[in-house]
């Protein structure tokens, strides 16, 4: 019965599969396109995409809420840091950087200390040529976390902060209080990864070396045309939220650096295999959307976890903070409060 409830989701995902194949095929035109432009046109005349993406300002948190750096394993990394209380750590994933979060801040931060960073090889954090395995970006958390002074922490990652967030868990035990694993999955953990990983299309594009240098300049046209791909609720980003998040992948290097996430992959299926075989033992809450994760994470995070309990995100895709935001934030709070 698990496997049959799995099934649909899968086949919208395969359908969604086609739409991102065409999608693939216009940015090969577009790349074509600009190479013959390339050819007759002055450098100093193909920049003004560049110097636009440059030219917006990052989005500001809320009001008590700051922008801060801290170099950590020799890179820097921008957070936002806010409110009051125990650390809650959230860690964002791919096609949205740290303001993915901006809509649960003011209500989170009531009760909680947030933290919220952007991931390296985006935004404002550096972009280093290596370390996008997920024992690394995680490293990366903890060590900022350990700079901030706090000893133990909530955690909560969604997407490629999902992977980030349970190797920082299974690396560091002993200072995680109660783990959110939002609407994804963990590479090399079976049966679910290779029915995705086969289906996800996107998944070996993203992972290709030359994937960066066919997006660059053209990140609104990709990142406007991929959000659907995964979403379900028709337009669910703000005008803020998708000038932000275009913003922090046009930025030098952005979105080469986060397709390095994908490219990593394998390796972070190897680390996983070897991770799991001590079980997560702090609470773990599994929270996947109608339409993608909740057919599968429950199940899925039982495979390396001990104490799992689940919220399934009504009527929403991938975007689970943008496209039911009282859901998630009624959840979320809910369980990181639960004594």
């Amino acid at each position: 019965m698990k496997t049959l409830l799995f099934y649909p989701a899968l086949l919208n995902f395969k359908n969604k599969v086609y739409c991102f194949l065409a999608f693939g095929l216009l940015l090969l035109t577009l790349v074509s396109c600009n190479k013959k432009a390339d050819e007759t046109t002055p450098a100093a005349e193909t920049k003004p995409a560049e110097t636009e993406a440059a030219s917006v300002a990052p989005a500001n948190p809320p009001a008590n809420f700051k922008h801060a750096t801290a170099t950590v394993n020799g890179i820097k990394i921008h957070y936002v840091i806010g409110g009051k209380g125990d650390p809650l750590v959230l860690v964002h994933g791919f096609g949205q950087n740290w303001y993915m979060w901006n809509r649960l801040l003011p209500e989170l931060s009531k009760h909680f200390t947030i933290i919220a960073p952007d991931l390296r090889g985006v935004g404002e954090s550096d972009k280093p040529e290596g370390g996008y395995d997920k024992k690394t970006m995680a490293s990366d958390i903890h060590e900022l976390v350990n700079q901030l002074g706090y000893k133990k922490i909530n955690l909560a990652g969604h997407d490629i902060g999902l992977m980030v967030a349970y190797a920082y868990a299974a690396q560091y035990g002993e200072g995680v209080t109660k783990i959110a694993l939002m609407d994804a999955l963990l590479p090399g953990i079976e049966p679910v990864w290779s029915n995705v990983k086969g289906s996800a299309w996107w998944f070996g594009f993203f992972a290709w070396p030359a994937s960066g240098d066919i997006v660059k300049g053209k990140e609104k046209e990709f990142l406007t045309n991929f959000w659907p791909v995964v979403g379900h609720v028709k337009d669910p980003f703000t005008a803020e939220e998708t000038t932000e998040f275009i913003r922090a992948y046009a930025v030098e290097g952005g979105t080469t650096s986060a397709f390095k996430w994908f490219g990593a992959f394998d390796q972070d299926g190897k680390d996983n295999l070897i991770l799991m075989k001590k079980k997560l033992k702090m609470p773990l809450l599994a929270m996947g959307g109608e339409y993608f994760a909740a057919a599968f994470l429950k199940d899925h995070s039982k495979l390396v976890a001990e104490n799992v309990t689940e919220s399934k995100i009504a009527g929403s895709g991938h975007w689970l903070v943008q496209e039911n935001t009282a859901q998630v934030q009624k959840d979320l709070l809910a369980f990181f409060l639960s004594k």
